[in-house]
């Protein structure tokens, strides 16, 4: 798909992108302050006798899937018609399936990526932290340190937050862009998710990881890169950790050997389809000057808070 820069302007990709920007930063804003708000002010006066841990430990729990159903709700009553398919923009419309088969292997090497995504950011989190060791600022958190102890967090961490993290970034952002190149909105939407996160590793994470959901929202529908971006926070709940220790020995055994396979396999497909992916960008590209739409005042504004939000979390007492 490749278009003559001088159309770029004309397409109104600006307006898009700073229309698309503001979506989300609203979106975000619910989500934050809607658990901010139940978290200090709504739970204490429902409960004035629940202690910290209660409130910050399960009653807490149900404030923050709350606030993702706030946020959720206004997704889906400002963008109905684009969930539903109303709004049309050509062929390249992000659809919930698509005619492109989804086939196991690219199910394993999304999984694998989803791996490699988790071990560069834990690196990356492990130098941030020996950076940090000598100096009074905390470490940033790793992917996955996210507690799932309570059934509400469970349902939150598996079900809720991936259904309304790939309706928002990719069902509607990355759909709204898709008419100026498959791999800008996949990158772009990417960014957004993982300035979204808040925090630098988890944000790492999360744009990288919003890479692999893009390209198989795009190209399979967002059935598929719901299944796995739930299946891949199932996988770091710790669910695996946590009753793994209790079943039978022939049973850890085989399932951690189906998991190295699985792995394995997931990296020698990726290796094999380097070329196809390569071939895939090439044809996708946007046209020159289209990424400088993320110039608008929006997307710079969601970035800046999202930053903010992210440094916090190495100040003591704020994070």
């Amino acid at each position: 798909m490749r278009h003559s820069s001088g159309d770029v302007h004309d397409w109104g990709v600006r307006r898009a992108v700073n229309t698309l920007s503001a979506f989300a930063f609203i979106y975000v804003a619910i989500e934050t302050l809607a658990g901010l708000v139940g978290g200090k002010v709504v739970l204490p006066a429902l409960f004035p006798h629940a202690s910290k841990a209660q409130i910050n430990g399960p009653l807490g729990d149900w404030s923050v899937a709350t606030s993702v159903v706030l946020a959720l709700l206004f997704a889906l009553i400002s963008q109905w018609p684009v969930i539903v398919g109303r709004e049309r923009h050509g062929q390249d419309q992000v659809r919930w399936v698509t005619a492109r088969r989804f086939s196991l292997l690219a199910l394993i090497i999304a999984l694998a990526c989803f791996f490699l995504s988790q071990l560069v950011a834990g690196a990356a989190n492990s130098g941030l932290s020996a950076v940090l060791s000598s100096t009074g600022l905390h470490p940033p958190s790793a992917p996955g340190d996210g507690d799932m102890e309570t059934p509400i967090m469970l349902f939150y961490g598996i079900l809720l937050g991936p259904f309304a993290e790939e309706l928002v970034f990719r069902g509607v952002i990355m759909n709204g862009l898709r008419r100026f190149g498959r791999v800008f909105a996949i990158i772009t939407s990417s960014l957004l998710f993982g300035f979204m996160h808040g925090s630098l590793v988890q944000g790492l994470f999360g744009f990288i990881s919003g890479l692999v959901l893009g390209y198989l929202a795009m190209e399979y529908g967002l059935v598929w890169s719901l299944l796995v971006h739930m299946l891949n926070n199932a996988f770091s709940s710790g669910l695996l950790a946590k009753y793994m220790p209790l079943a039978p020995e022939v049973v850890r055994i085989g399932l951690g050997f189906l998991m190295i396979l699985v792995l394995l396999v997931g990296v020698v497909g990726l290796l094999f389809k380097i070329r196809t992916l390569r071939d895939y960008c090439r044809s996708n590209r946007a046209p020159k000057g289209i990424y400088a739409s993320w110039r608008a005042p929006w997307f710079l504004l969601f970035c800046l808070a999202c930053l903010l939000m992210a440094l916090s979390e190495f100040v003591p007492g704020l994070a």
